[in-house]
């Protein structure tokens, strides 16, 4: 991984967010999310725009913790700076290409990703598919809430929600 600018940057607290980012969307458990097992996350390379509040990862990015990983081509990870120096990511979004989200029991993939991150809510736009085990759901649009563990397939005319299962 590249970094264009070195500063006092605290590259862990994004890669957690990214990680808490792939557990909400998979619908966790609210206590999975607040593991702090080790994160791991590469890119081609990675920018710093202190500026902008902003750290852009470009190319094949890959975050992983645990069973739980993030593809894709771009993100972009927003934060502000705390009081103690360090930072809190506030804003995550995916750009230029998929993303593509797997836990131990689904895969999760879309064209574009946003979270906000202090909300804990995210949109899964663009072709948006999750599959787990035989099961099936196709839409538009995935609102997930993490905070009450909920979600929205979302389907636009000519592309309504899809959903396919076998029953046991």
């Amino acid at each position: 991984m590249k970094l264009t600018r070195s500063r006092k940057f605290n590259k862990a607290g994004i890669a957690v967010a990214l990680i808490v980012m792939a557990a909400s969307l998979a619908a966790l458990p609210a206590e999975a999310q607040k593991k702090k097992s080790k994160v791991n996350i590469e890119s081609d390379q990675m920018e710093l725009f202190e500026s902008k509040n902003q750290a852009i990862f470009r190319g094949n990015v890959r975050a992983r913790q645990d069973d739980v990983s993030l593809n894709s081509t771009n993100l972009i990870a927003t934060f502000v700076k705390t009081k103690s120096g360090g930072t809190d990511v506030t804003w995550l979004e995916t750009k230029g290409g998929g993303v593509k989200i797997k836990t131990g029991s689904q895969t999760i993939t879309g064209d574009r990703m946003k979270m906000n991150v202090k909300a804990n809510t995210a949109v899964v736009t663009g072709k948006v598919t999750v599959i787990q085990g035989t099961s099936v759901v196709k839409g538009e649009k995935l609102n997930v809430n993490l905070n009450t563990n909920e979600s929205k397939f979302v389907g636009v005319p000519g592309a309504r929600v899809k959903f396919s299962f076998n029953p046991d």
